[in-house]
């Protein structure tokens, strides 16, 4: 992203914060007129518009005389009825008005461009964990407070952990000079150690709380409201523990791994509107305290509640791309998305990315992916690792380029390149559309040509194609390309078959440096349209693909703009919601 935007995308944060913070009954207050006009605000409610102005009437109260401004003198009176004489009916606008026209605009769109993420995100669960580093600075840790506390007013339904490895090592060291003892990563937890995890648990928690609390309160403002409403709940029934035991020969005392997480428990209270605050404490059913990792309890809460993502707000480290191969769609070194695949991969270079890596930073991220694909691979469809810059959560979530790297789990299985040995499938899915004149008719010949020159993908179930469609180049340039032949058998309609194959399809013509997609289609047009495709003239095509138009059939023809893999992955997150919800294609 570059600075004019990134300035552009933080103002707009700013303002979808302010909005939120002020707005009553329905009504966005905004300053009116310039600084030397006006010290008041006006409401745009449908209730009429009020007006407070401020003048100083010292002088004409004093006759001149300056003793209005001695110690103990009464302030100046303020006017607070409207002239009603001063009123008129404007036709071409107030002076000065056009000077705060483009930052409105601007303002404007950037809500209209959130919008439909809020719809997205509405009344999903989602599990954010805070690395302890983030609670060592304090005006980083407030900045993720409002933004959470902004995600809760948006209809998000948020469990919080907040890691104090940190702030124990720190008491330990002050109590008994060291910080302890560690294992494979674990802690290996005495009395001593048990005890400093619950003070720093106990200090946390009142932290965020107190935090939450003032969130949303732009300069300290309240604006006139006693309470925002959000509602921070934690207790000993969330999450249950076991003794992790004795490892590599070593008594971890109580260290703990996470038992059970009540599922059931949690979204009760998160259907009730308040927020879940989780920590590094469980407890056993004969009553003892465990020290267990708030990665893992956040992995293991995220799939029971069905959650929609799994957050990590890292230290301040992200995955960049070496300077030799960033990608060309990008705009900063930052990788933007990964498939958990990818993720797998660099886990295997662990101990590789460790040694390059400083001061376990590495070590550290890789940990927190190590967390991300567990949950994959438990069920959540996508986990983001953010780092605590300003407005970034916030940016990840409701801005197409986001502000984080995104790891999705692979919604693509079974999609693969046709083969000879499809042929007789791939018949048996096109024939019916090809006598009802839905797709154009090829002859077997054709069909397995255009198999061998690999232009032909399936979806496929048990290894039997069960989807297919076609993808082939339009131009020598290769920025453009044709999408056709989009079938899905009928058993399998309904259930977002279709939308994968075309999400995959076109991840596979970004790699190539296809910047347009276009389909043709005489009686799919809205499944298109839906999907990002505009129509075009027959003069939008390439002259070598005009030349073979088919002049009877007549199909309409559609364009696609391909921008970039964090576009697609962000497509991705609505059509699988739309299934999730039961508002299936029907292709």
């Amino acid at each position: 992203m570059t600075g004019a935007r990134l300035a552009l995308c933080s103002m707009g944060l700013g303002v979808l914060r302010q909005c939120i913070s002020v707005s009553g009954l329905g009504n966005i207050f905004t300053p009116r007129g310039t600084m030397r006009e006006l010290t008041g605000w006006t409401s745009s409610s449908g209730l009429g518009v009020q007006r407070m102005l401020c003048a100083s009437f010292a002088k004409e109260a004093t006759g001149g005389d300056s003793i209005m401004n001695t110690f103990g003198a009464p302030l100046p009176p303020v006017e607070l009825a409207i002239d009603a004489e001063r009123i008129e009916v404007a036709t071409d606008g107030f002076n000065g008005e056009h000077e705060v026209t483009a930052v409105a605009v601007r303002v404007v769109q950037q809500l209209r461009g959130s919008a439909p993420y809020m719809d997205l995100h509405r009344d999903s669960s989602m599990v954010v964990h805070l690395c302890s580093e983030v609670l060592e600075d304090e005006d980083m840790f407030q900045g993720i407070m409002d933004d959470l506390a902004t995600l809760h007013v948006l209809g998000v339904k948020l469990v919080i952990l907040a890691s104090v490895r940190f702030q124990v090592d720190r008491r330990l060291q002050v109590e008994t000079g060291d910080i302890g003892v560690r294992v494979r990563g674990l802690r290996v937890t005495g009395p001593k150690e048990l005890a400093a995890v619950q003070v720093e648990c106990g200090l946390a928690r009142s932290r965020v709380e107190a935090a939450l609390s003032r969130a949303l309160r732009s300069g300290g403002a309240s604006h006139g409201r006693s309470t925002i409403g959000v509602d921070v709940v934690s207790g000993n029934g969330f999450v249950s523990g076991r003794p992790v035991g004795v490892v590599d020969g070593i008594d971890t005392g109580f260290t703990g791994a996470a038992r059970l997480v009540d599922a059931a428990k949690i979204s009760r209270h998160l259907d009730a509107g308040e927020i879940v605050l989780l920590s590094a404490l469980a407890y056993s059913p004969w009553g003892d305290t465990f020290n267990v990792r708030t990665e893992e309890i956040a992995a293991r809460a995220a799939p029971a509640l069905l959650a929609s993502k799994l957050i990590f707000v890292t230290a301040g480290h992200e995955f960049a791309w070496k300077d030799i191969n960033i990608p060309p769609e990008s705009t900063s070194r930052r990788v933007a998305s990964l498939r958990l695949d990818d993720a797998r991969k660099l886990l295997e270079r662990r101990e590789e990315l460790s040694r390059a890596g400083s001061c376990g930073v590495a070590a550290q991220l890789l940990d927190l992916t190590h967390w991300c694909v567990s949950a994959l691979e438990q069920g959540v469809t996508r986990a983001h690792l953010i780092a605590p810059t300003d407005g970034a959560l916030l940016r990840e979530l409701y801005t197409r380029d986001g502000a984080g790297t995104l790891i999705s789990r692979d919604i693509y299985e079974g999609i693969r390149s046709a083969t000879s040995s499809d042929i007789d499938s791939l018949v048996s899915l096109i024939a019916p559309l090809e006598i009802d004149g839905t797709l154009l008719a090829r002859p077997r010949p054709k069909l397995l040509e255009e198999v061998k020159r690999g232009c032909f993908y399936v979806l496929s179930r048990d290894d039997l194609p069960i989807a297919c469609a076609s993808l082939k180049r339009l131009d020598a340039a290769g920025t453009l390309a044709e999408l056709g032949c989009l079938v899905v058998a009928q058993k399998y309609r309904r259930q977002s078959k279709g939308d994968a194959l075309l999400s995959y399809l076109e991840r596979v013509a970004i790699a190539a440096g296809v910047q347009k997609l276009f389909a043709l289609s005489t009686k799919t047009m809205h499944w298109f349209i839906e999907r990002g495709f505009s129509q075009v003239s027959l003069a939008s095509l390439p002259r070598e693909r005009q030349a073979i138009y088919d002049n009877l059939r007549r199909p309409k023809i559609y364009c696609k703009t391909l921008k970039g893999d964090r576009d697609v992955d962000v497509e991705d997150a609505f059509w699988t919601r739309r299934h999730a919800e039961g508002e299936f294609e029907i292709l």
